[in-house]
């Protein structure tokens, strides 16, 4: 029984049950998908493959291939609904790291937030120059300047975007971010005969994905060595980790323009609160934390948010993707970085580093 008046509705257990049965096979369907997708980057041990994007393109093409849509709508319009907050709070547990920020130096700092500056406001520039949709742009823009796919992922609920313009700004992101990797960043490298500190800088403060910043420093090999690989990996990731911390500045400031007022989603603070206690927990249990919390803790953000972007793929309207849309995405994420590039190596040059 169901009872509703002009205010409240009030659902029996008998309604609950109904909602479960009917939202099951798209649920299982997602979490089928999502696991596939995570397990599929496991198994093949590269960098280069990012679980949310493989679980995506997974969902888009089961949708395009399967006929009987109908079945699975409750399930994969719930799964975003669970997974996402769930990925967001153990996300800001592993990734909100505030003890990051004392290990760059004042003047790195500065360079890298100048960084994150011009990546948004060229990328919402030319949003609005092109009138591409905004969900898509404050995507595209949180993607490109903080970090790919999780970016996504984390600012997607909090402006209700729809599940193209995920898929959307998401493959944009991917796309300029595989460029910039392959071709971009090395030919700045050896353009303006970069050391291994300043390239290890450039990758960490522009590249969108963590695992194209692991891999950078294995595919310039005529960089001027200064420092050794690991050590470089390890300050690219250094760099990129305080990117993270963007988010705290996006979500609620692209909720706001989406609503034209001041707005704060309540997973904001749940983020905020997880990542004071995982910079606690890295603070004060370095060692344990490391090697005990971090495997299980990757585990759940990764699976949780693979399912969530299986059923945004399962969602997404393929037809929605070869607009003119695309295009304009790809357009304004691949200029944002190049423009990204552009004002880090002039800042390098500007303080003498090269």
């Amino acid at each position: 029984m169901q009872v509703q008046d002009k205010h409240y509705n009030f659902f029996t257990m008998k309604d609950v049950k109904k909602t479960l049965k009917e939202a099951k096979p798209g649920l299982v369907l997602a979490v089928v998908i999502g696991t596939a997708g995570y397990v599929f980057t496991k198994v093949m041990q590269s960098h280069l493959l990012e679980p949310l994007l493989v679980a995506l393109l997974l969902g888009i093409i089961i949708r395009s291939v399967n006929k009987d849509k109908k079945k699975y709508e409750a399930g994969i319009s719930l799964a975003p609904l669970i997974f996402i907050p769930v990925g967001i709070l153990f996300y800001g547990l592993h990734n909100l790291n505030f003890a990051k920020l004392t290990e760059v130096s004042p003047a790195s700092l500065t360079l890298l937030f100048a960084v994150m500056f011009v990546y948004i406001t060229v990328i919402l520039c030319l949003g609005k120059a092109l009138k591409l949709k905004k969900q898509i742009t404050y995507l595209s823009a949180a993607g490109s300047a903080i970090c790919g796919a999780s970016a996504i992922a984390v600012v997607a609920p909090a402006i209700e975007a729809e599940p193209e313009d995920v898929s959307i700004s998401l493959l944009a992101v991917a796309l300029s971010a595989f460029i910039g990797f392959a071709l971009i960043l090395p030919l700045c490298a050896g353009l303006f005969n970069m050391t291994s500190l300043n390239y290890s800088f450039l990758s960490g403060a522009t590249l969108q994905f963590t695992g194209l910043v692991k891999v950078a420093s294995f595919h310039t090999p005529f960089l001027r060595n200064d420092m050794s690989q690991e050590a470089m990996q390890s300050l690219a990731l250094t760099v990129k980790a305080v990117r993270y911390l963007g988010l705290l500045v996006v979500i609620p400031l692209f909720s706001s323009f989406t609503k034209n007022k001041l707005a704060a989603p309540w997973f904001l603070w749940a983020f905020l609160i997880a990542g004071l206690i995982g910079t606690w927990l890295y603070s004060t249990q370095k060692i344990f934390f490391n090697t005990a919390l971090i495997p299980q803790i990757q585990f759940i953000h990764n699976i949780s948010w693979a399912i969530a972007m299986a059923a945004i793929g399962l969602n997404a309207d393929v037809r929605g993707l070869l607009t003119h849309n695309g295009s304009k995405a790809l357009i304004i994420t691949f200029t944002g970085f190049v423009a990204a590039v552009g004002a880090l190596i002039a800042g390098l040059y500007f303080i003498g580093r090269i």
